[in-house]
């Protein structure tokens, strides 16, 4: 009970510190200078490790985590304009795509956030990545300046003590990067950022939003008009009065598929199809397979729909940059939940920039 309170106690004076201190947008991380660190690690004390804050978020070096102090890996593609963060061993990556402002998985699960390069070096946006590495972080204050940390499960000491025992270093640290600053001439300003230009369909592009049956019903009414696709397992297509509304809508209703085996995924096939004939006197010719290549769905006269994008309830403005990046037709997964509230503002997004929505067909 004593440690809790003694956390409570710590993160609230965290965050008035925070309060009291953090510069407002677009402004470097306070007047002075800052430390990092990374773990036990303290970080060199110049221009390449300085964190600052964009549009309210702040960005750290990404010399933090080269190191592998913080079980992560940095790599770096200049051809491709992408940096990556990942853990190896695992399935847990970040690639920011700096140029385009976005930031996705391997799955191409695409997230809110961007990375930004100054002077050649990268810089990341700090709780995206703790969020996602399952990392922390806090502020502190030191005799010298205050203290950036980011942590890993695997860290030792507290931060009052890593204070303590780094404060010889840190005063040194400090002292050197003062009269190097003395002599160096004043800095110039960060040129004004140019903003992207907005993000316009090519000419008859179409987008997929593909969407889980589950929702159905929530996201229904959002779309009004427009003609979505629908995943729908074998015992949701049993729902007779669901598959009447989907094809009366002009939506495509789609057979998710689920068993293991063949054997499985034929019985899945059989219902599914016998569900949407007796219900509508319709043909299925469409299913969703989340494993490899499966050659019964050809034998049985079956498209595989797949989608490039998984939005995962990806806001407006970065789902609209994710679809940028593609010149041709592209499905969009909207993942595990209706959210009709964001859809409603993607929708619009969407079709202001011209693209056209449309459900799924056998021959897209």
């Amino acid at each position: 009970m004593k440690m809790r309170l003694r956390r409570t106690a710590a993160l609230a004076m965290t965050l008035l510190l925070l309060g009291l201190l953090v510069p407002g947008p677009g402004r470097a991380a306070g007047t002075g200078v800052y430390f990092t660190a990374a773990n036990e690690q303290l970080m060199d004390l110049n221009s390449e490790t300085m964190p600052f804050y964009s549009n309210g978020v702040l960005y750290v070096s990404s010399q933090l985590f080269e190191g592998g102090e913080l079980g992560l890996s940095y790599g770096r593609n200049t051809n491709l304009g992408l940096a990556t963060l990942y853990r190896q061993g695992s399935n847990l990556d970040l690639r920011f795509d700096i140029a385009g402002q976005i930031v996705y998985d391997k799955q191409y699960n695409m997230y809110n956030g961007y990375a930004i390069e100054r002077g050649g070096m990268v810089f990341f946006p700090l709780e995206l990545v703790c969020r996602y590495f399952r990392l922390s972080w806090s502020y502190s204050e030191t005799t010298t300046a205050p203290l950036i940390r980011v942590k890993s499960d695997s860290v030792i000491l507290s931060d009052a003590d890593f204070i303590n025992a780094a404060a010889t270093l840190m005063q040194g640290r400090y002292d050197d990067y003062e009269r190097a600053s003395s002599v160096r001439p004043p800095a110039v300003p960060d040129p004004p950022v140019t903003p992207d230009p907005p993000v316009q369909a090519a000419e008859g592009q179409k987008v997929y939003l593909i969407f889980d049956g589950a929702y159905a019903r929530e996201i229904l009414p959002t779309l009004g008009d427009i003609q979505g696709t629908f995943l729908l397992t074998a015992g949701e297509m049993a729902d007779g009065d669901l598959l009447r509304a989907l094809v009366a809508g002009g939506h495509a209703p789609v057979l998710r598929l689920q068993g293991e085996t063949p054997e499985d995924r034929a019985e899945e096939l059989r219902q599914g199809r016998e569900a949407l004939w007796q219900t509508a006197c319709c043909w299925l010719e469409l299913a969703w397979y989340d494993g490899e290549e499966d050659p019964l769905l050809d034998g049985e006269g079956f498209q595989r729909v797949q989608a490039k994008i998984s939005a995962s309830g990806e806001e407006a403005s970065g789902l609209l940059r994710a679809v940028g990046q593609y010149r041709g037709d592209v499905a969009v997964y909207w993942g595990e939940s209706g959210r009709p509230e964001v859809l409603r503002g993607v929708l619009e997004a969407l079709r202001g920039a011209r693209y056209r929505l449309s459900a799924w067909r056998l021959t897209a």
